[in-house]
């Protein structure tokens, strides 16, 4: 008789083994799902009462039990009301036993598990991957969101179940040795950066700094024989490809004249911008429409196929997961509002690189065209002591590529909103104080066919700006068209 095949199971006693804490009974409970937050308590649930900035899980026990949870994981002293095949864990740190449960459980699975790490370009990236391998895998695990930190991916990880067939872990530091102890955890058989800039400067310090921190994605995973994506186009990430000396190395690059080697994709975007096509690991001559616009989305898209090669992936596989890829809310999300009017919603993330990625995306979009382009630009938060100097250097970009509107907002944006007017910049040029106030001019100034550009760090709320805009136009639409239905009502009367 043939064996059946091992079932990871998540019980009260892996809980308790992975733990350290002895269980007199009560062994065989098997937690349906694990949550940190009391509202998404299920019947059967395992809550963990995660200590927050703002809230304090530890409060909400009682509330999680009363919704059903099977299993609480709480504080010391945590006064637990008591209710039948209900099991509760007393540990002194609730983080960090989450942590600590969410690494045994991951290493329940022997799948490909890939990080993806980088300072920007990271869920676009990941959203990207978790779509390609569907074409071989049915049931790919992704993060959720931005879910990359201490919470989110222990979060994620506890998500896994014996149906997975492999899963794309975004991850996200902030500080130095995040890095590390991520990598410990998720302990990932493949990993790839999507790019290095100044990113948490107020705790990272510097750029080489970013970049040494970053890079550990890349060597602890070739330190245990895994797959490393290198890209050849960023100078911080490029002598990766030289000092790695162990596990599976794949270089991408977007540059006409590569390395030579078998070892590096190629992919030569079409003249309009539109097109990817790729040559070496195994793909050459695929051809695939950029599913989101812009060169850094084709350099995102690239990373996500050379992880995709190096796990072996067809041309037909390739092909098939990418046509199931949807964009990301709010990450280089290009929306259509009649007029016809393009908008780049961008709002979860901002940095110089991306800053500069977004606007070369607002020209792409632009060209051939006599309409205006609005670019409204909230702060880069976490930018460090150097963070007014790297507002200014968006400045001769602006210029540069003359663009006609400038709306800032944000206090940060003062450093830019001066530099411009140094370099006595052309257009309309405006500092805001509220999103309303923004949103206003955008209303009063523009017209029916411009294009525009919202982006700011996610603590800048600038989709309060596209809410409002948005409003508008679909406003002003309806408007128009009502008027000429009663106009043509009148002619045929």
């Amino acid at each position: 008789m043939k064996l059946s095949q091992y079932q990871p199971q998540l019980t009260a006693a892996f809980v308790a083994q992975s733990l350290h804490l002895s269980l007199s009974n009560l062994a065989e409970i098997e937690f349906t799902s694990v949550t940190t937050d009391s509202r998404k308590v299920e019947l059967g649930s395992l809550f963990i009462a995660i200590e927050g900035e703002k809230m304090d899980g530890n409060d909400f026990v009682e509330t999680a039990v009363h919704a059903g949870a099977t299993g609480v994981i709480c504080r010391h002293g945590v006064q637990v009301p008591v209710r039948p095949g209900l099991v509760v864990f007393h540990v002194k740190d609730t983080l960090t036993a989450y942590r600590r449960l969410a690494g045994s459980w991951r290493r329940e699975f022997s799948i490909p598990m890939i990080a993806v790490a980088g300072s920007a370009g990271k869920t676009t990236t990941k959203e990207l991957l978790s779509a390609i391998l569907q074409g071989r895998w049915n049931k790919v695990l992704k993060t959720q969101g931005s879910q990359n930190g201490f919470v989110g991916i222990p979060m994620t990880l506890l998500e896994l179940r014996p149906q997975h067939q492999a899963a794309v872990i975004e991850v996200g530091i902030d500080e130095i040795g995040a890095m590390t102890q991520h990598m410990k955890l998720v302990a990932p058989t493949a990993s790839v950066l999507t790019a290095i800039g100044p990113e948490h400067l107020d705790k990272l310090i510097d750029v080489p700094t970013v970049a040494h921190e970053e890079g550990i994605a890349l060597s602890h995973v070739a330190k245990n024989k895994g797959l490393v994506a290198i890209s050849l186009d960023d100078p911080w990430i490029r002598p990766h490809r030289s000092t790695l000396k162990d596990g599976q190395i794949l270089s991408f690059t977007l540059e006409s004249n590569p390395p030579a080697s078998s070892h590096t994709l190629q992919g030569k975007l079409s003249a309009d911008q539109k097109e990817l096509t790729l040559s070496g690991a195994g793909l050459d001559g695929l051809c695939l429409k950029l599913p989101l616009l812009g060169k850094h989305n084709a350099s995102n898209l690239l990373a996500a196929i050379a992880v995709a090669a190096g796990l072996g992936l067809t041309k037909d596989e390739i092909q098939k997961g990418l046509s199931q890829f949807k964009g990301a809310e709010g990450r280089s999300e290009i929306k259509d509002l009649p007029g016809p009017t393009s908008v780049i919603c961008d709002y979860y993330n901002s940095q110089p690189a991306s800053v500069r990625a977004g606007l070369e995306l607002l020209q792409q979009l632009s060209q051939g065209s006599n309409v205006a382009r609005w670019a409204c630009l909230g702060d880069m938060l976490e930018l460090g002591e150097n963070e007014e100097r790297f507002h200014r250097e968006i400045a001769p970009q602006l210029v540069q590529l003359r663009i006609e509107n400038v709306l800032l907002f944000g206090p940060r944006m003062r450093a830019l909103l001066d530099e411009l007017k140094k370099l006595n910049f052309s257009g309309r040029l405006e500092h805001f104080e509220s999103h309303a106030d923004l949103a206003q001019a955008l209303i009063q100034g523009s017209k029916p066919g411009d294009t525009f550009l919202i982006k700011g760090s996610r603590g800048m709320r600038m989709e309060e700006v596209w809410k409002v805009f948005q409003a508008y136009a679909i406003s002003r639409w309806t408007k128009s068209h009502e008027s000429q239905d009663r106009s043509t009502d009148s002619r045929v009367n």
